[in-house]
């Protein structure tokens, strides 16, 4: 038997029990179904791809509405794992909560924070951590209305750790001064810290473990039941219509072309993505070639068009560089067709004939990053052509290799849960 995840712990377990008999109540229930006439109302509700997701996101968007909710209370801060898959812990059904492109390769964890109270974050590296392991001090929590914006950011590899791994940090209100294990929270501009554990090897690398304590300020007033159902119900609203509003101008360039990378600062400043958005016929493949550019974390997905990933334990919906096969040159090429190619990188849009894509570089070398050559070639071409556009090297796999592969990627997956 595995070895229990550090990701099912008791107040993971308690969060999500409490998530779950907010959502349904009578009330929030109904605030959800209220909900619907916003997806129905938009374009993307017309197109066959989003109108066999629209069910999914609205329940999703709704679900991680209600969790940011309940995890979000300083009295209990937690490290709370999010924007995940539907799962079942101990008899208890728990909805998913994937949206914004939420990236398969992540653990997303969320601890409540404010600007008032001072708490020390206590970590453990598990052998192997992730490619890339960061902490986001953010104003607001994704898709509570308003763009989050990074106040500060530690990474993994920046902190002091003893032999054993151990490390702690800091976030409070106080300067930082020389130390810097530290976080300074800000009058009105801390509401979480955003841990993101980019894990690349699925079967051996380990999400740290974390602990966090409250070791200053006067906590906040309890609420009662009745608030947190009024909380709740304002959060699906406004979360709703927030992503709502954004997946359509954060993915607005013409179907099938992928722009090169560009640097961002959305989490933290090592970063750059390219957003894309696919349409793809039965006999289409989209060929699309990247060069790593030196970091130590890239990835591809595909997700549906509302922003929610797919179902990744069961399809090959995303790559990342250690999943891929790299060409000669070091780039990687991938093909994305609704038919499995018979090519080892494949994306699978999961039968949905269009949807969204992102690339992420993460932990880039210092300096400017090379955005004119982060994405080589993108084209569409039929499925019968797809040999002339490959590259040479490009590894062919059988169905049997096909099933190992995703057998792989299911076990990898199944740690996370165990």
């Amino acid at each position: 038997m595995s070895a229990p995840s550090i990701l099912n712990g008791p107040d993971q377990r308690a969060i999500e029990a409490d998530a779950v008999r907010l959502f349904a109540h009578p009330a929030v229930q109904a605030a959800v179904e209220a909900k619907r006439a916003a997806f129905e109302a938009s374009p993307l509700a017309h197109t066959p791809a989003g109108r066999a997701t629209l069910a999914l996101n609205l329940e999703e968007m709704a679900f991680s509405a209600v969790v940011s909710v309940v995890a979000m209370d300083v009295n209990r801060p937690a490290a709370f794992w999010t924007l995940n898959l539907p799962h079942e812990r101990h008899g208890l059904r728990v909805p998913g909560t994937r949206h914004g492109v939420d990236n398969p390769d992540n653990v997303y964890r969320v601890i409540a924070v404010d600007d008032v109270n001072s708490f020390r974050i206590d970590g453990q590296v598990n052998a192997r951590p992730g490619a890339d392991v960061s902490f986001t001090l953010f104003n607001a929590y994704p898709g509570s209305g308003v763009d989050s914006q990074s106040q500060g950011v530690l990474i993994l590899d920046q902190l002091a750790k003893d032999p054993d791994g151990r490390f702690h940090f800091t976030v409070g209100p106080d300067a930082a001064g020389d130390r810097t294990n530290h976080l300074q929270t800000r009058p009105g501009a801390a509401r979480l810290i955003f841990v993101r554990d980019s894990l690349q090897d699925w079967s051996a690398e380990t999400p740290v473990s974390l602990s966090v304590t409250r070791i200053a300020g006067p906590g906040a007033a309890e609420r009662t039941d009745d608030q947190q159902v009024a909380e709740a119900i304002t959060a699906i609203e406004v979360s709703i219509d927030y992503w709502i509003r954004l997946m359509p101008h954060w993915f607005s360039a013409a179907f099938n072309v992928v722009a090169p990378g560009r640097a961002k600062n959305f989490s933290y400043t090592q970063q750059a993505t390219s957003e894309a958005r696919f349409r793809l016929a039965a006999d289409e493949a989209l060929v699309v070639t990247v060069d790593p550019c030196g970091a130590r974390y890239l990835g591809v997905q595909l997700a549906d068009p509302w922003g929610a990933s797919m179902d990744y334990g069961a399809h090959l919906s995303s790559l990342n560089q250690h999943q891929a096969q790299r060409s000669a040159d070091g780039t990687i090429s991938y093909v994305a067709s609704l038919s499995d190619p018979g090519v080892h990188n494949w994306l699978d849009p999961a039968g949905l004939e269009q949807g969204t894509m992102l690339h992420r570089w993460q932990g880039l070398p210092e300096g400017a990053f090379p955005s004119e050559r982060s994405v080589r070639a993108a084209r569409v071409v039929r499925l019968d052509q797809l040999d002339s556009v490959l590259p040479a090297d490009m590894r062919r796999v059988t169905p049997a290799e096909r099933r190992q592969q995703l057998s792989e990627r299911a076990a990898g997956l199944a740690r996370r849960l165990a």
